[in-house]
């Protein structure tokens, strides 16, 4: 049995793991799918205060008061920057860390070092004018590939915005993450984000990585999460 931990990426939340998590969670493992501060069922706590560092605090202490071991610690998007500084903070409770479509940031990196600079300025121009200045408008995500309209309107629904605090503020490694025993980068294929190609391209390059694809869009947990958990499984059990 393992103790996965699933943290989503922007203008989400925990219940985007919801469908990944029941198929882990048949096969016998424990599964924790924790929501950000400021986001999904917590966005009414939305303040400008809330940054990465906030972010890693939440899923250090989801970890530390389950008193989790051995943890297969997976990313999507935004999320590659939280579970970064966790296991980086926590090294020796992570047996697992797989990049999921997710940013893996280099020390002193912010997740918007990861788009174009007109990308960058059109972020944070929304979340002025729309996102009363702290908040990242969900008008910004990428294509779900949710076939089915009901499902997409559904999924859509319950997007939120994003701290843009935790988009600007940069993250502080040691390399400690580098010595966890499985590390992995899965790219949705589809999607093909330029960096995170490179992040793939990378890992099945670097000794004690594994990188791997999905035929994917950004969202491989809601389009195929039957997959998504296999690889899941196989990459970190």
């Amino acid at each position: 049995m393992t103790s996965f931990v699933l943290v989503h990426g922007a203008w989400c939340g925990g219940w985007v793991w919801r469908d990944v998590a029941d198929i882990l969670r048949a096969a016998g493992h424990d599964v924790f799918t924790p929501t950000l501060s400021g986001m999904g069922e917590r966005a009414h706590l939305l303040t400008g205060d809330i940054d990465l560092g906030t972010h890693i605090q939440d899923i250090v202490n989801v970890i530390e008061y389950e008193r989790l071991r051995d943890v297969a610690l997976v990313a999507h998007s935004y999320g590659g920057m939280v579970t970064t500084g966790v296991a980086d903070r926590i090294t020796d409770k992570i047996d697992a860390l797989i990049y999921l479509d997710a940013a893996l940031p280099e020390d002193g990196q912010v997740m918007l070092d990861n788009v174009s600079a007109e990308r960058r300025a059109t972020v944070i121009q929304l979340a002025k004018d729309e996102g009363g200045g702290i908040g990242i408008p969900s008008s910004l995500l990428l294509d779900t590939g949710i076939e089915d309209p009901e499902q997409r309107e559904a999924f859509l629904a319950r997007t939120c915005p994003h701290p843009l605090a935790a988009q600007l503020d940069p993250i502080h490694l040691e390399g400690n993450f580098k010595r966890i025993r499985r590390k992995a980068y899965i790219l949705a294929a589809i999607s093909n984000s330029h960096h995170f190609r490179g992040y793939m391209e990378w890992a099945q390059s670097e000794p004690g990585w594994v990188g791997e694809e999905i035929q994917s869009l950004h969202f491989p947990m809601a389009t195929m999460p039957k997959e998504t958990a296999d690889m899941l499984m196989r990459l970190s059990v």
